[in-house]
């Protein structure tokens, strides 16, 4: 009998030791959630350019699928912050300002077609929703950065952060021409400096979509 209540004690013991609060619990399922999310994006990265490269055999030009999952992420980018907009009034002139800001670069990307219209014309819409943009956060600028505050408390801002900064600095940097050159001098191939590049462009392009929506699903729930 006693051998017995020594063995219970021993196994509440154990399961004492190896058992988790809720809280615990629950963070350490939503980490695995971002870390799985991750591993997609890396996964898709991959596919998008084999099935253009190795598949499709075209060398990543202005209609594959690299470039448009490029496009279709920046959409989704400024769809997350015009809806933000509209579900939390307190941000409406902050998150408008980002949307116009991804929409401008949803139009960059789709250059070749306003090249049809004129060459460069897809300067024109660009620049007037940036002015329009600039105008309706300049009705309160005050309200503008304290709303720009309000959404950069949210932490999924962080990644969105970290995916512009790879976008609009690394891989320029990474994809610069001369560099590729001095790597592989008389072997150069253009091809291998258009994976590297656009590899890394998708790449960053997937963590700002994926840090946009996050924002926005944070942001909206906390109300």
């Amino acid at each position: 009998m006693k051998s017995s209540t020594n063995i219970n004690y021993g196994l509440e013991k154990f399961m004492d030791e190896f058992s988790f609060s809720d809280s615990a619990s629950k963070i350490i399922l939503k980490r695995c959630q971002t870390a799985l999310i991750f591993i997609a994006i890396s996964i898709l990265v991959n596919a998008a350019i084999r099935l253009d490269y190795v598949l499709l055999g075209n060398n990543l030009g202005e209609i594959s699928i690299t470039e448009t999952l490029e496009q279709f992420s920046l959409l989704v980018s400024a769809f997350a912050f015009f809806l933000l907009s509209k579900h939390r009034s307190d941000t409406k002139h902050a998150a408008t300002l980002i949307a116009s800001f991804f929409l401008v670069m949803f139009i960059r990307e789709l250059d070749f077609l306003f090249d049809m219209i004129a060459h460069g014309s897809w300067v024109y819409p660009a620049l007037a929703i940036t002015f329009a943009a600039l105008a309706y956060a300049a009705k309160d600028i005050r309200g503008t950065i304290n709303q720009l505050a309000e959404i950069l408390r949210s932490p999924y801002m962080n990644i969105l952060i970290i995916g512009l900064m790879l976008l609009l600095v690394y891989s320029r940097l990474f994809g610069m021409g001369n560099f590729w050159k001095g790597v592989m001098s008389e072997h150069y191939v253009r091809d291998v400096k258009n994976i590297a590049e656009e590899g890394t462009e998708l790449l960053a392009y997937l963590i700002i979509s994926f840090g946009s929506i996050r924002t926005y699903l944070s942001l909206t729930r906390s109300k």
